[in-house]
């Protein structure tokens, strides 16, 4: 177990929130993390993945009336992993909070971040107790399933029922922002780290505004990503389904065979021979589509091209 590090006594905490057409969320975020923090020294980092509403305009009124506001904006919608990333490149605090932009992570659960952050541990999840209503619900059970079943498939175990709401300390931060991968999974990456962590449990809310980014197709490439980043089992299993099928084909074989050694063949079989190349074509591309994942993943690693194109900084320093 490594040792907790001392906290200052006067620390500077980000709070990073990936924002896209948040418009009529970012107010009330605003005016509830300054009221949940009091006399925290703090900077707010909006990072706009690509809006297309008010919200760069919303966050640049409240940046002329707040210092401590700043934002970044990307050219175009690049995700939110890749919002979560450029945030925690810029954020300059000691505890680089993250949290969602629509109000369903309640900033006044920021205090008890921080204070199990200071009692010493370097990573602090904020896990959902229940997920409410029943849209919701759905998610969160999906959301079980898939974790339940990344954890047995990835050496290191998620974290259940904890999403994008966490506190970072800064020897965190530092090293996950030397990864240079193209796929960031941050869910994945922070326990696979194994800085020490602490949970703290809260209570949903409902959206404040506007409706969910976080739709199934989002939610199935987030997953992917997971999935391939993490773990090589998906191609050990094609290696054993091509094992048992190639036994079977034997198998098959030797008992055609044999039936047509004893006269016992009185039909042609093409119900049977259809059968067997439906199964093994299909077997065959399955097999090819997860090699594709992969070769396509080392492919855009290769390319190394930028997670993300930043088209604005504002209360913020280019590197």
């Amino acid at each position: 177990m490594q040792a907790a590090q001392p906290r200052p006594e006067q620390p500077l905490v980000s709070i990073v929130v990936p924002v896209l057409d948040e418009q009529d969320c970012v107010d009330e975020l605003v005016r509830r993390v300054t009221a949940a923090l009091g006399g925290t020294r703090f900077e707010l980092l909006f990072v706009d993945d690509g809006s297309r509403d008010q919200t760069a305009a919303r966050v640049a009124a409240l940046r002329a009336a707040d210092t401590r506001i700043k934002a970044i904006g990307f050219t175009r919608r690049f995700g939110h992993q890749a919002a979560l990333t450029a945030g925690l490149r810029f954020a300059r605090g000691d505890a680089v909070i993250t949290m969602d932009g629509d109000l369903q992570h309640p900033p006044e659960l920021l205090p008890e971040l921080i204070a199990a952050w200071r009692a010493g541990a370097d990573v602090v999840h904020a896990v959902r107790r229940d997920a409410g209503e029943t849209s919701r619900a759905w998610k969160a059970r999906s959301a079980r399933w898939f974790y339940a079943f990344w954890s047995r498939m990835s050496p290191t175990p998620g974290v259940a029922e904890a999403a994008d709401f966490r506190l970072l300390d800064r020897r965190v931060v530092t090293v996950l922002n030397g990864f240079e991968e193209q796929f960031m999974f941050v869910r994945g990456l922070v326990p696979w780290l194994a800085f020490r962590d602490a949970r703290i449990e809260y209570q949903p809310e409902g959206r404040f505004a506007g409706r969910s980014k976080y739709r199934l197709r989002p939610m199935l490439r987030l997953a992917l990503d997971g999935i391939f980043s993490f773990s090589m089992v998906p191609l050990r299993v094609i290696s054993l389904i091509g094992a048992l099928t190639a036994a079977l084909g034997i198998v098959y074989g030797v008992f055609a065979l044999v039936a047509l050694a004893l006269g016992r063949v009185e039909a042609s079989g093409w119900t049977s021979l259809v059968v067997l190349i439906l199964v093994f074509g299909g077997v065959q591309l399955l097999s090819l589509g997860v090699v594709s994942e992969y070769v396509g993943r080392t492919y855009e690693e290769v390319k190394r091209r930028p997670r993300y194109v930043i088209e604005r900084l504002e209360g913020i320093e280019w590197p």
